[in-house]
């Protein structure tokens, strides 16, 4: 009795696509299997939901790929081409895998020869699929803004005190939840709380947290400050293509979600859960936050909300101990010191004197002020000019990139018109392919670093200004002073064992031990 493997995928923008849906791709790929004479028994079935066809390493394809590497199976059965993948070159390597497993390749919709014309034909489909990837992807964006601006939304955008109803694409007051929201309020602006205080009342109380067991910090600040809760909810503020298929990718490749400008969100109206004008007066309370709330603690503490843990990745906090006699101590300690809190293991990072690393920190902002070349030294990698070379190195890549694409094209063509055998092709696509791969990686490299470089420069300003200012004040400044420069010119601290490392607002990291 014959075996086959049969490879199901769908990605999101294909769903309502009529045909492509998963039980249809499942009911034709089986109809197959028996034509060619397998029973369903002898049938193993690979299945990928919601999955671009422009991801390469996909679970369930490699899996179905080391299947047929074991010897035992006749036939690997798709839908089509584009199963495999809308990629030209992904779609030959994949192909290639398959021959060397001596399985027949078998499509649905359309046959498929293991010959020179049969490899041109998989060529132009793919050429075809790639189109119709970009159409549908467009065509996709098109509709979001046209719901957008019928003043739909384009998907739940889990907002806690809110309902969404798929039907209508609008949200509806959930009144269990927008009386917390309006307790949160209350909270911050009857009995000055602040979202750590909020937080904690809620847990005490056993309300309840949207996604969790508990109530964050941060959970409470994102609703006190959401404008949705006002009425106007702001949709494509982010730009998240490609980053679900974040899981298929290596670390390095993944893809952050980038907030868009300004000019391009769209403000959606949706029923206020709070008035206006007690949503502005929570806003002014919040600009102040970090300044008022600090005061009214037992300890100030200069690097707050900016430090994190070297070995785990966990937050810092502040903690102040009172040892026999009433003296008072002021430590740095990492959230995951304690487990029952974080559910992570126990961190392994001792208590850190506050007055140290604070020290260290400001030392060495000091140096840069008293020392301007120093300052300099650190600016070095964004001069504008190397910005301009970087620049036109990256214009002659994309430039390469776009020669290797006519330069497959010609390739394509001259194996359709026979002037060269089946194996060249192959090998020179190989070689195109591979030669395409170094010149993205290094583009891409070089639009990281020009991202770099444009931030320094437009950062040079800020510090330089922050150099004259404080010469004439540095023994007059207070905590609060110190506390708002260290966040103009440190992006973040992390802290190990035996040193610290400042994450400066400049293309590099300055590491100072301690």
């Amino acid at each position: 009795m014959k075996k086959a493997v049969i490879y199901i995928r769908v990605s999101t923008e294909e769903q309502a696509e009529k045909g492509f849906s998963i039980q249809a791709q499942r009911d034709e790929c089986y109809r197959k299997a028996l034509e060619l004479g397998c029973s369903r028994d002898d049938v193993l079935e690979f299945c990928e939901e919601g999955v671009s066809g422009s991801i390469l390493e996909r679970p369930e394809l490699m899996e179905a790929l080391d299947r047929i590497g074991k010897g035992d199976i006749d036939y690997f059965i798709s839908l089509d081409s584009s199963r495999l993948s809308r990629n030209t070159a992904h779609q030959l390597i994949i192909i290639d895998e398959i021959k060397k497993a001596n399985v027949h390749l078998v499509f649905v919709k359309n046959t498929y020869e293991d010959s020179p014309e049969g490899r041109f034909q998989i060529t132009i489909m793919a050429a075809v699929d790639e189109y119709e990837r970009a159409r549908m992807q467009l065509r996709s964006e098109l509709g979001k803004r046209a719901k957008a601006a019928q003043g739909k939304l384009t998907h739940s955008p889990g907002l806690y005190g809110y309902d969404f109803d798929k039907e209508t694409d609008i949200l509806s007051i959930n009144e269990k939840e927008a009386e917390i929201v309006r307790m949160m309020y209350r909270m911050l602006l009857d009995e000055d709380m602040g979202p750590h205080s909020i937080a904690r009342r809620l847990n005490d109380k056993g309300i309840p947290a949207p996604r969790s067991k508990m109530w964050y910090k941060n959970t409470v600040k994102r609703i006190l400050v959401n404008t949705a809760y006002k009425g106007v909810l702001y949709i494509r503020r982010y730009d998240t293509r490609e980053t679900k298929f974040n899981k298929y990718k290596d670390p390095e490749e993944k893809v952050k979600r980038v907030e868009r400008p300004r000019e391009e969100w769209v403000p959606i109206e949706v029923p206020a859960i709070i008035d206006e004008e007690t949503w502005n007066e929570v806003q002014e309370i919040m600009k102040q936050a970090r300044r008022k709330w600090r005061s009214y603690g037992k300890a100030c503490y200069l690097l707050s909300a900016m430090i994190t843990c070297g070995l785990c990745g966990s937050t810092i906090h502040g903690n102040l101990i009172t040892q026999q006699g009433g003296r008072k101590y002021r430590y740095y300690v990492c959230t995951a010191r304690s487990p029952g809190i974080t559910g992570r293991e126990k961190c392994e990072l001792g208590f850190i004197r506050a007055d140290e690393i604070e020290d260290a920190v400001w030392d060495h902002i000091l140096r840069w002020i008293n020392n301007p070349e120093e300052l300099q030294k650190e600016l070095e990698n964004s001069r504008p000019e190397d910005i301009k070379a970087r620049e036109r190195e990256l214009e002659e890549i994309r430039a390469d990139i776009g020669r290797l694409a006519a330069e497959k094209d010609r390739v394509a063509t001259m194996f359709q018109k026979e002037f060269i055998t089946e194996d060249e092709m192959e090998k020179r696509m190989r070689d195109i392919v591979t030669r395409s791969r170094i010149l993205e990686d290094k583009m891409a490299a070089l639009e990281t670093e020009i991202g770099k470089s444009r931030l320094a420069e437009n950062d040079r300003e800020v510090l330089e200004e922050i150099s004259g200012r404080l010469k004439k004040t540095i023994g007059e400044l207070t905590f609060d002073d110190k506390y708002e420069i260290i966040r103009a010119v440190v992006r973040e601290v992390v802290v190990y064992r035996d040193k610290i490392i400042i994450k400066a607002r400049i293309p590099s990291d300055i590491a100072v031990s301690i």
